[in-house]
């Protein structure tokens, strides 16, 4: 019996109850290396070889096309492989309950409340003091590491955000979810507790994408998806709200292109406004998080088979 289709308030199976076929931890140390050295090693090796290391206008399109193909290929593909593997059956990681609309609603509240308090924590890391020779570095590695950022998620027409949008919100989120959140989590939470998997895996989740500057955000978000995927008994809560997350920067960022003066929100990590506005905003988005996260506790609480475990 899988954990979607226990009796409301029955604890899900313990590992050994379920019957995996390998221990756990193990198991999930094994597929992090394993589809980090098939996504960064093969998946990067085949861009480069195609297109260079050098992105720019003329090879944009293919850079986005072989970052798409990659993540299905050496990544989704062998992270359900491995589930099937684990698990017997794909079903016991990636539970697909279709969630209500109120859930929805709130996780999406959630998610683009949560997000501008993060735009704010990255106005306000930038501000911290280095040494000047540190800071020369530092400033090297995020520049180059922002152009690329930039070249991959620009778009000059509404075609190519579509494209975009494909490319950085739609396959993330089928395919890291997957992962992360089916494989990942459902063995670490079987081998620990559902606070240490969604913990850890957020955990892993921000250093999975390798960039130092966004460790503190990525961990957060990684913590929020999931939590909520936890929560709702359902994959595709997360994989909504890592849709939501990342196309809300494309667009964002597509916006301010087109409109340089400007928008309340905070857009891009490039906020060039007074510090006391920065922290009106995240004060304001804070509030609506809080409060959109506790609605969301209460509608998913008939959900919560581990509510003793957790607070």
């Amino acid at each position: 019996m899988t954990e979607e289709t226990l009796p409301a308030g029955q604890p899900a199976p313990a590992a050994e109850q379920r019957k995996l076929k390998y221990s756990p931890i193990p198991f999930v140390i094994i597929a992090l290396v394993l589809i980090f050295i098939l996504y960064q090693g093969l998946g990067g090796a085949a861009t480069f070889f195609l297109f260079g290391a050098q992105i720019t206008r003329s090879t944009v399109f293919g850079i986005r096309a072989a970052t798409m193909v990659s993540q299905f290929i050496f990544l989704l593909i062998p992270a359900l492989l491995l589930i099937k593997h684990q698990h017997g059956t794909l079903r016991a990681a990636i539970p697909l309950r279709v969630p209500s609309a109120a859930e929805l609603i709130l996780v999406i509240l959630c998610v683009v409340s949560l997000q501008q308090v993060l735009e704010g924590y990255l106005y306000f890391q930038d501000q911290l003091p280095l040494p000047a020779g540190m800071r020369e570095i530092v400033e090297t590695v995020k520049r180059a590491i922002e152009e690329a950022v930039k070249l991959l998620g620009e778009a000059q027409s509404v075609p190519e955000l579509l494209f975009v949008m494909l490319v950085v919100a739609v396959t993330p989120a089928i395919c890291e979810e997957i992962f992360f959140r089916g494989l990942v989590q459902e063995n670490i939470s079987l081998a620990s507790t559902p606070r240490m998997g969604f913990v850890l895996t957020g955990v892993i989740f921000a250093m999975y994408h390798l960039n130092p500057f966004l460790l503190v955000p990525l961990t957060v978000l990684g913590i929020l998806f999931s939590y909520v995927r936890y929560r709702s008994k359902t994959l595709i809560i997360p994989i909504i709200a890592h849709f939501v997350n990342n196309g809300i920067s494309a667009i964002g960022f597509f916006w301010q292109q087109q409109h340089p003066s400007g928008t309340f929100m905070l857009d891009g990590g490039e906020v060039t406004v007074p510090p006391g506005y920065v922290l009106g905003v995240m004060a304001v988005a804070g509030v609506i998080f809080v409060l959109s996260f506790n609605a969301y506790r209460t509608v998913t609480h008939s959900l919560d088979t581990h509510q003793a475990e957790l607070p």
